[in-house]
């Protein structure tokens, strides 16, 4: 099975095609890295074993970035650059209505925060307090039942209500093995200006340095006959519309593009993970690191 060929900055990268089971995927390998001057602290729940109420997310007691909140962020850089590059995707996209090229608020009620988004760039409007833009798949046994601007870009890789996404994450694990500080917190007792009663809190966090490792796996084609960077149907509706009209018809041309306009740009522009960031915490380096990059 050929590889594909794609480029990150100077440097080409050649990205496997291989089966897993039925689906055909290509693995792109990620690296994330704790700033120096930084730390990650990304919570889990108290355990009834330990006094610590500020844990980080462990699997085997070794800490994790879980899928979920990387997904998250990743999804989050995929808006921002949507928005931001609307009329260069546009360009190169070819939409038949401008508004397929906007991103969703992934939620059918969204947040009083998250209303005043719209505004921003993203699809969709509020009508009798319910939120029309966000992308969701229903069928019956008649018929596909979507809105009539389809599944929007993001949710195209991210999946969406009813339907997967492109893109599968792995949970990513350290290097190495020190990775740990104890970190105790204290609320000051505002009269007195010292420690409150029973404030203290004990808790953890990941040291800055600490490197760590995992993959995105793009589903390249499924059984169900669906290949990425095609706009998929089921039945005889269309539910990928914002690529429908895409000039490109070279397969591995429309990957290409994908990867490198899209999947790599929001992979870079994460810069944060996890919760205490108003006291630092969070800030990562991320990168693709497949080992058959040439520059």
């Amino acid at each position: 099975m050929s590889n594909l060929k794609v480029s990150l900055g100077d440097k080409e990268l050649n990205l496997s095609q291989t089966m897993e089971g039925n689906v055909e995927i290509i693995p792109i390998e990620i690296s994330i890295t704790v700033e120096e001057k930084s730390f990650l602290h990304i919570g889990a729940a108290p355990s009834p074993l330990t006094e610590k109420k500020g844990s980080v997310f462990k699997v085997d007691r070794t800490p994790v970035i879980p899928a979920t909140s990387f997904k998250g962020a990743l999804r989050n850089q995929m808006e921002l650059l949507f928005i931001e590059k609307t009329n260069d995707f546009k360009t190169i996209f070819n939409p038949s209505n401008d508004d397929l090229i906007k991103p969703c608020i992934p939620s059918s009620r969204p947040t009083e925060a998250e209303k005043e988004l719209l505004s921003m760039g993203y699809r969709g409007k509020m009508e009798r307090n319910k939120y029309t833009g966000h992308c969701e798949i229903q069928s019956d046994e008649n018929k596909v039942i979507i809105g009539i601007l389809g599944i929007c870009p993001v949710c195209y890789f991210m999946g969406a209500t009813g339907i997967m996404g492109f893109l599968r994450f792995s949970n990513y694990y350290p290097d190495e093995r020190d990775w740990l500080v104890d970190q105790t917190n204290i609320r000051i007792d505002r009269k007195t200006n010292t420690a409150a009663q029973r404030a203290k809190v004990d808790g953890e966090q990941v040291k800055p340095n600490t490197k760590f490792t995992g993959t995105i796996e793009v589903i390249n084609k499924t059984p169900q006959g669906f290949e990425f960077g095609q706009s998929r149907k089921i039945g005889n509706t269309t539910i990928d519309t914002w690529v429908e009209k895409w000039n490109e018809q070279d397969n591995n041309k429309r990957k290409k593009t994908l990867i490198e306009e899209i999947i790599f740009p929001a992979i870079k522009n994460i810069k944060l993970l996890g919760g205490q960031k108003s006291r630092g915490a969070g800030k990562v380096k991320v990168e693709v690191t497949n080992s058959q990059g040439q520059g």
